[in-house]
């Protein structure tokens, strides 16, 4: 009997379910390799690649660099929007992936959102919590928004939002995220 629903690990450790994919739709719209491959700049400003192992009907295993843009979510077709800081996940399903966050809200959810994280089950489809960016403040929240399990930072649950630092731990279901900023005090987009 198959299990319908399980989640399928892909080869670079991404997790999907089979019965609405016939491949990773993550390692699709990366264009085959997982999302912490390291860069190099061979072109100068502009002439960003980054190299990996050659894909099956790839181009021959180098890809142009892509600016950070958002498509299909919540902030719309194909929007750029720079980024403020990152997740990296230490723990669950998606260890060792990286997600990059933008101002306002960014949402986290096992399927949808600004932030995915499949395979874990304990974290709700869409919604579950929100991270926030203040650029007005320069300061970083983070809150449940509608999981219907208890999202925590450093080890204490939070039930509204809190202000997060460098390094503060979010334990999401079975994942732990460790919060990285780039804006803040010392750094905004809009100070440059």
């Amino acid at each position: 009997m198959e299990i319908k629903n399980q989640p399928t690990q892909c080869p670079n450790g991404h997790y999907y379910n089979a019965a609405l994919h016939n491949t990773c739709p993550i390692c699709a719209q990366a264009g085959g390799v997982p999302p912490t491959e390291p860069f190099a700049n061979p072109g100068g400003v502009g002439g960003f690649l980054k190299t990996e192992a050659p894909v099956p009907g790839g181009m021959g295993g180098v890809t142009p660099f892509q600016p950070t843009t958002i498509g299909g979510d919540l902030r719309g077709e194909g929007t750029t929007d720079p980024v403020v800081g990152w997740l990296v996940c230490t723990e669950g399903p998606m260890r060792g992936n990286d997600y990059r966050l933008h101002g306002g809200y960014n949402y986290i959810g096992r399927e949808m959102g600004d932030v995915r994280i499949p395979g874990d089950t304990q974290i709700s489809r869409q919604n579950h919590a929100m991270i926030a960016y203040d650029d007005t403040e320069s300061i970083f929240y983070v809150g449940p928004s509608a999981g219907r399990n208890l999202i925590k930072v450093n080890g204490k649950t939070v039930l509204n939002p809190v202000e997060i630092h460098n390094y503060d731990v979010i334990s999401i279901g079975t994942t732990k995220l460790i919060f990285v900023a780039l804006c803040g005090e010392n750094f905004d987009w809009k100070r440059g």
